[in-house]
């Protein structure tokens, strides 16, 4: 016994690789860098995180990403590649979601971001995200039956999971940034010049989330038993690191501690709506580029609650990333490796889904785009629609990844 913890500790010191993930999401771009040891266990040595919003007022601007928000994320995507030459990284792996998927001028984003960085992004449909989300969030809290869902800055995507595999997915418009720039009402005063210290009006997108945020009978989920629902993305980390202060909660971020309850959603985000933009930056716990939208993240968690009523939130502190890592190792790793991976391999078939893509109108092959009042029937159906039938997803879908040695 002593002998076999020798060993593996001796596996855990040989670096087998590394490999950093750059995230550029509708709100911001991440790069995270992982050690990866010759057993295949990981650990994280960096993060960073540039709010560069590519997609701000995406839909203001006729669903066109303009060459302003290019130029900003690819000066943050330079300052990355440096950083990761200086830790001496092996390989990349660039992922774009919400904000460059949903861009009719998608195309030319691409191409802009490789001639100005030479790197070419793996632009994920809304239902890879999910099922990367998914796979990360798994490997870390282990929940065989729950609803989960992640809240980005672009998009909301819904997982029902039963023995640890996704039967349905959901994806929707519904990211915090995307919520905060066509539902929010800012009344400025005369005095207030900036409208930093102006009242904001959520009367909007309280009545929108009610009206598009699916109940679990909508969803034909009625009845299941022992459902979870658990949480991924930044967002909701930020409101539990916020709501941890205000109710004394334990702060350490084991998963059986990070729960928020219906009751604490519902103060906080009474307390959040009654702040202005001046007054939410000036809180120490949220960081100041959340701060316009961590109200709006309040109102989706506390509607989500009530609508599919569950009472309690498990808060996931992994997500798309390591959904991405833990997908990539699984194909590169040996057979007893993948045996202990069993969430990866039965989520490696044929997912039915369906995506409400607003007005995207640069979609692969594969997606399907319903208008939000469809959604609801269509999930009913479950697989017996033809449509749904038709634009089944295949996974894994390989992605590109690149040797930083090669990049210029």
């Amino acid at each position: 016994m002593k002998s076999d913890i020798l060993y593996q500790g001796y596996l855990e010191t040989k670096i087998k690789e590394s490999l950093a993930i750059i995230d550029l999401g509708y709100n911001s771009i991440k790069v995270s860098i992982y050690d990866i040891y010759k057993n295949g266990h990981y650990k994280k040595r960096f993060q960073k995180q540039e709010y560069v919003q590519i997609g701000h007022e995406l839909n203001k601007n006729n669903n066109q990403i303009p060459e302003s928000n290019i130029g900003r994320t690819a000066k943050a995507v330079e300052i990355f590649k440096k950083e990761l030459k200086n830790e001496g990284v092996d390989s990349l792996i660039p992922i774009a979601t919400s904000a460059v998927r949903d861009a009719s001028n998608q195309k030319f984003v691409v191409e802009e971001l490789r001639r100005q960085t030479g790197i070419s992004f793996n632009i994920l449909s809304g239902p890879e995200e999910g099922f990367f989300s998914y796979l990360g969030a798994q490997s870390y809290i282990h929940v065989p039956h729950g609803f989960f869902f992640d809240l980005g800055g672009g998009s909301l995507e819904l997982m029902h999971v039963v023995d640890f595999k996704i039967v349905k997915t959901l994806c929707l418009d519904l990211g915090v940034l995307r919520l905060s720039d066509n539902n929010v009402v800012y009344n400025n005063r005369r005095d207030d010049v900036d409208g930093s210290n102006s009242r904001i009006n959520y009367e909007n997108l309280e009545s929108f989330l009610y009206r598009t945020i699916p109940s679990m009978s909508q969803l034909g989920l009625s009845g299941v038993k022992d459902l979870k629902l658990v949480s991924i993305g930044g967002t909701v980390r930020t409101l539990y690191k916020f709501v941890s202060r205000m109710f004394e909660l334990p702060v350490s971020y084991s998963h059986q501690n990070m729960v928020l309850n219906k009751r604490m959603m519902h103060l906080t985000n009474k307390f959040l709506g009654q702040l202005s933009l001046d007054e939410l930056s000036n809180l120490k716990l949220i960081e100041k580029q959340r701060s316009k939208t961590i109200t709006v993240g309040s109102f989706v968690v506390k509607i989500l609650m009530e609508k599919m009523k569950f009472d309690s939130l498990l808060i996931c502190p992994t997500g798309l990333r390591e959904g991405v890592l833990e997908h990539y190792l699984y194909f590169k790793m040996d057979k007893q490796y993948r045996k202990r991976k069993k969430f990866v391999e039965i989520n490696s078939e044929p997912l039915f889904v369906i995506e409400n893509n607003g007005n995207n109108t640069s979609k692969t092959n594969n997606e399907v785009s319903i208008k939000s009042s469809e959604y609801a029937d269509l999930f009913n159906k479950g697989k017996s629609s033809s449509l749904l039938e038709s634009n089944t997803f295949a996974f894994p879908r390989k992605l590109t990844s690149f040797k930083i040695n090669r990049l210029i």
